[in-house]
């Protein structure tokens, strides 16, 4: 890995998380826009948002909503767009994809690349204090079977696919499918640690991000991020050890800052970049660095368009 590449920072910015918390956290596209913004502003490259009903908040996969989203976010900056699949619950892969091909051919709002989470894990949360899981029933299930389908669709519609990876395990299936030909051999490893309520996941700590780094094909950039915990101190190793990161109010309400917003939050990010010495990465340069095509129209000629 070479740290001297600038730091490509995601702003992750409302996942399924409310906001009992963090009255920040965004639903509407409107207030998701606008986070798209601060997190731009702030040294952001790449936004990661879900379908949220803009008063309950409770997920939704209307393809308006997010081409309401993804039209804000071409008008107002360069942001590399990376919304999320539909939900898992949805069992038709046409469902799943939906928002996304439906901007697949149009040269300004295609989106930029999609995630696909590789495996199948338990998430019920942990009550440290009851010492009692709060569920004992829940799993998030994405078969290998789903998979096929997704990347197959993917593949046919020239999608940038980041394979996020919850374990090593997962790495490990994501290759495979690298082998199959289905997942480019040009993908973001986004790996996913988690925070003490959600034990299911890969453990914060220095082995565990070894293990990840371990199974990163040569030339392949990585990401971390940390869901339902704090990302800080996995922030600086990414920074010094030549990855990337992934921060947002989507992952952790951050209270131990007050109410931050998400360009609060990368911010910091930046700043901790810049005090260790690495530089971050604009949306153009993140490009770059992924191997991806330049956009075809800049966000001054969308203006322009829409005008």
């Amino acid at each position: 890995m070479n740290n001297e590449l600038p730091l490509i920072i995601e702003c992750r910015c409302n996942e399924i998380t409310y906001r009992q918390d963090n009255p920040a956290l965004p639903y509407s596209p409107k207030e998701i826009v606008r986070e798209a913004v601060r997190a731009w502003e702030a040294g952001a490259s790449i936004f990661h948002w879900h379908g949220r009903d803009p008063e309950s908040g409770k997920p939704r996969n209307d393809v308006e909503l997010y081409l309401e989203v993804i039209q804000g976010i071409r008008e107002q900056t360069d942001l590399l767009i990376h919304p999320t699949l539909g939900y898992i619950t949805q069992n038709r892969v046409e469902d799943r994809v939906r928002h996304i091909l439906a901007v697949n051919d149009d040269p300004v709002l295609r989106v930029d690349m999609a995630p696909v989470d590789f495996g199948s894990l338990n998430v019920d949360f942990w009550n440290p204090q009851a010492k009692q899981f709060t569920s004992y029933d829940q799993v998030y299930v994405n078969t290998r079977a789903n998979l096929k389908a997704v990347l197959e669709v993917f593949k046919e519609h020239n999608i940038y696919v980041s394979s996020v990876c919850w374990d090593v395990g997962q790495m490990r299936t994501a290759r495979c499918f690298q082998e199959m030909g289905l997942l480019p051999q040009e993908t973001l490893w986004e790996f996913v640690f988690t925070g003490e309520v959600m034990p299911a996941g890969a453990a914060a700590t220095i082995p565990g991000l070894q293990a990840f780094m371990a199974e990163v094909p040569a030339g392949n950039q990585w990401l971390a991020l940390c869901w339902n915990g704090d990302v800080m101190r996995v922030a600086a190793w990414a920074i010094t050890l030549g990855g990337h990161v992934g921060i947002g109010l989507g992952d952790y309400a951050y209270t131990r800052f007050g109410k931050p917003h998400n360009g609060e939050l990368v911010e910091k990010v930046a700043k901790m970049a810049h005090t260790l010495g690495r530089e971050v990465a604009t949306p153009a340069q993140a490009r770059e660095i992924l191997k991806m095509p330049p956009r075809a129209f800049a966000r001054q000629e969308l203006q322009a368009t829409a005008n």
